[in-house]
């Protein structure tokens, strides 16, 4: 008798607890609904944004140049010229989470050359670019951007026996075009042709041309 009375016990306290009271008004609910139910709603939670950016084609470059600039230049005192200048170039800059855009800074430091007769100038530019790489066949990239160029140009005019030095800080729009040609998986080198035009009318910085042949390194 005790033994069927324990396994009743057992049977009905099993039954109970596939059972779970849902509300106040004594009705029950299954077990497993309730845990479908569950399952369904966390089905419904939307899954994290997953991250656009491809991480993994960022980069940072590092590059050195031979640079010339062709420029235009006019004094107050009526003393105008151009000429070549001849300098260097040190630039920096990182991929734009693909490798197809960068941005670059440069710093470009002409020596003193004599554009004419009566007209000497000395030249340095920082420059801010954004930079286009198309492909154009394997190992060969087009080079396209665009930018602002800080260009600080010292001019030395002598007329009439006497010397007069004028200075300009002025910053120029700049449109580039050039190619880069991959000689191992992180050098690469080519030329660049620039052209830089003043935003102040009234500086004796007038126009330039620029070219650079480039050394550039990936990290």
């Amino acid at each position: 008798m005790f033994k069927y009375a324990l396994l009743c016990s057992l049977v009905s306290f099993a039954a109970a607890s596939t059972n779970v009271r849902a509300d106040e008004d004594g009705s029950f609910a299954n077990y497993e609904n309730i845990v479908n139910e569950l399952s369904a709603s966390a089905a419904d939670i939307p899954e994290p944004k997953k991250d656009d950016y491809d991480w993994e084609e960022v980069a940072l470059h590092g590059g050195i140049a031979l640079a010339g600039s062709y420029l235009s230049t006019s004094t107050p005192n009526g003393t105008s010229g151009s000429g070549m200048l001849k300098g260097f170039e040190l630039s920096g800059g990182a991929n734009l989470f693909t490798r197809k855009s960068r941005a670059e800074l440069a710093f470009r430091d002409y020596s003193q050359e004599g554009m004419s007769r009566d007209l000497k100038a000395e030249l340095k530019e920082i420059e801010a670019r954004l930079v286009f790489l198309p492909v154009l066949k394997d190992k060969m990239l087009l080079r396209m951007g665009t930018g602002i160029t800080a260009r600080y140009l010292e001019l030395e005019s002598t007329k009439g026996g006497k010397s007069v030095k004028y200075k300009s800080s002025s910053p120029s729009l700049l449109l580039l075009v050039g190619m880069e040609r991959k000689v191992s998986p992180n050098v690469s080198v080519g030329p660049d042709v620039a052209y830089r035009s003043p935003m102040n009318s009234g500086t004796i910085d007038k126009s330039g041309w620029d070219a650079s042949f480039r050394l550039n390194a990936s990290f």
